[in-house]
C-alpha cells in the first residue's frame, strides 16, 4: 500500500476534490473562461502533491511536496472564491467548498509542524549523543 495512505490530510484532500467537482457542474465556461480548468487543476494538485512527497524517500522531500500541496490549496481558495464573485458558484456551494479547503490547509499546516519538530528533536539527540 503506498505511503500517502497513512496521512488523513491525503483523504480530507480527496473529500475537497470530489467536492468542487460535484459544486462547480453548473460552472458557466463562457462567462469565465478558464477558471474551470484552473479550479480541476488546483485541487487536483493537493492530494497529488501529497501522495508524489509521501513516496519521495525523504523528509526534506515530503515537506516539499507538502508545503506545494498547501500552495495549490490557497490557490483552490481563490478560485472558489473569484467563482463566487463572478455568481457563478451560489454561497452555500462556496462556503462548503471553502471549508474543506480551510480544513486541509490546518491539517497540512499540523503535519508540516510535527515533521519539523520531530527532525529537530531527531537532531537534538544525536547532537547530545555526541557531547563527551
Amino acid at each position: 500500500m503506498p505511503n500517502h495512505f497513512k496521512y488523513r490530510v491525503y483523504d480530507a484532500a480527496r473529500d475537497l476534490s470530489r467536492v468542487v467537482h460535484e459544486s462547480i457542474e453548473t460552472l458557466d465556461v463562457h462567462r469565465v473562461p478558464g477558471l474551470r480548468g484552473q479550479l480541476l487543476a488546483s485541487v487536483a494538485s493537493i492530494a497529488a502533491n501529497i501522495a508524489e512527497g509521501a513516496g519521495a524517500g525523504s523528509n526534506a522531500k515530503l515537506l516539499s511536496h507538502l508545503n506545494v500541496a498547501m500552495g495549490s490549496s490557497h490557490e483552490t481558495r481563490t478560485h472558489l472564491s473569484r467563482a463566487k464573485v463572478e455568481g457563478q458558484l451560489p454561497l452555500p456551494l462556496y462556503f462548503r467548498c471553502d471549508n474543506k479547503a480551510a480544513v486541509v490547509e490546518t491539517m497540512l499546516a499540523a503535519l508540516i509542524r510535527a515533521i519539523l519538530e520531530n527532525d529537530a528533536r531527531r537532531t537534538n539527540a544525536t547532537i547530545k549523543s555526541r557531547r563527551p
